[in-house]
């Protein structure tokens, strides 16, 4: 190829460049509107902050639909997965459907899953989906520090065939005696 050709490439590639960048940019801000209506971009803190998490990616789930939330929660650069606190999901036969620091164990059944006091984990939260939502405190391995923490989940059945669920991790000096509560809630709807 000619040096002329060349530069002529290069200049048409720069110049192009620009434009990938704002339609890629454009499209980016048209899906995190979509994705901002439901959620919450602050890490949560707290119980409530995390119940709002997980209900926001339900509605996220019911609104864009199975197959688009689960690439939208596996996404570790999205705004469902901010540093400790990530959308996992489950289906109701045990199949874990989205788990993003662990993606090995997408498609696989983590029911005999136990925590470090030998506590069925996936049972229990699953559990508590069926009934609708609810929190569960358990001990869990931290994915950001790699240690076993305290932490409690909130989880909330999608629709009769999957559900969703997030955690925080508490400081070990705050621990509380693992428990799991669940409340009746529009989950069908």
């Amino acid at each position: 190829m000619k040096t002329g050709n060349v530069l002529i490439l290069v200049l048409l590639l720069c110049s192009a460049i620009p434009l990938l960048a704002i339609r890629n940019e454009a499209e980016m801000d048209q899906r995190d509107s979509r994705i901002t209506d439901n959620a919450s971009f602050r890490p949560t803190s707290g119980e409530t902050e995390l119940a709002a998490f997980v209900e926001a990616a339900v509605a996220h789930a019911r609104e864009v639909g199975k197959t688009q939330a689960m690439r939208d929660f596996m996404d570790l650069q999205g705004p469902w997965v901010q540093a400790e606190t990530y959308i996992f999901a489950h289906d109701f036969n045990g199949t874990t459907l989205v788990l993003p620091y662990l993606s090995s164990a997408v498609g696989t059944d983590r029911t005999n899953m136990q925590d470090a006091e030998g506590r069925y984990i996936n049972r229990d939260l699953q559990a508590i989906a069926r009934n609708g939502s609810g929190y569960c405190h358990y001990l869990y391995r931290n994915p950001v520090t790699n240690q076993t923490q305290p932490k409690v989940s909130y989880v909330m059945s999608v629709d009769e065939t999957w559900w969703l669920g997030s955690g925080i991790y508490l400081p070990v000096e705050n621990s509380t005696q693992a428990t799991c509560s669940s409340q009746q809630n529009q989950a069908a709807s």
